[in-house]
């Protein structure tokens, strides 16, 4: 990949992982407890704690892959 579109890639990368949080807080915020309806605190509680660990797991990979990109190839060590 050359230099300059992996740089690109990277940042793209770290977008995604932002994203995903941002992602997930739009969400907890669509999904709150509201007077005139919606879930009640302990589904809206249940939601937020189940979603978490999907969200951390993509967001960190894509982290993850971002800061490989950055680093430029490496040799294989064998």
């Amino acid at each position: 990949m050359d230099e300059k579109f992996a740089k690109l890639a990277s940042l793209g990368a770290m977008a995604v992982g932002g994203g995903v949080f941002a992602l997930y807080a739009l969400l907890l915020f669509v999904f709150r407890p509201v007077g005139n309806g919606g879930m009640d605190r302990t589904g809206f509680m249940i939601v937020a704690i189940a979603m978490l660990p999907s969200v951390a797991i993509l967001a960190g990979a894509h982290i993850a892959f971002g800061k490989q990109l950055k680093s430029g190839p490496q040799p294989i060590r064998g």
